[in-house]
């Protein structure tokens, strides 16, 4: 199992960009806060997960460090959904004096990544 993402060392800033080349990376502090944010809210979001069989899952609290990959993914996606709401005005010019921040309840798709919905055939 993958661990959360972050940027406390070389290999884990190389790791994040990997996958996100798009990161603010210049600015380790702001970076830092948005991947931790992004990983309390997922965590948040999780306990409720159902396995394949439709039973609870437990999953481990943000300092536990092995997580399941699509905690890590959704972690990656909501990271950058904060990152770019932060960015984009109201007019949808990004960067600048044009700076505003428009919070955003978590995306569907992220939810969906955290809590997979469950296939149930149906009795026809």
């Amino acid at each position: 199992m993958p661990t959360w993402l972050g940027v406390a060392d070389a290999p884990a800033q190389t790791r994040l960009l990997a996958a996100w080349e798009d990161a603010p990376i210049s600015n380790l502090e702001t970076c830092a806060m948005l991947l931790e944010i992004a990983r309390d809210q997922v965590w948040a979001y999780a306990p409720e997960s159902l396995d394949t069989l439709g039973a609870p899952v437990v999953v481990p609290g943000p300092a536990i460090t092995t997580v399941p990959n699509r905690l890590v993914y959704a972690q990656l996606q909501q990271a950058a959904n904060l990152w770019n709401a932060g960015r984009v005005a109201s007019t949808g010019d990004t960067g600048g004096d044009q700076f505003t921040f428009t919070p955003r309840p978590m995306d569907k798709a992220i939810r969906s990544i955290i809590r997979p919905m469950l296939g149930v055939p149906s009795a026809g």
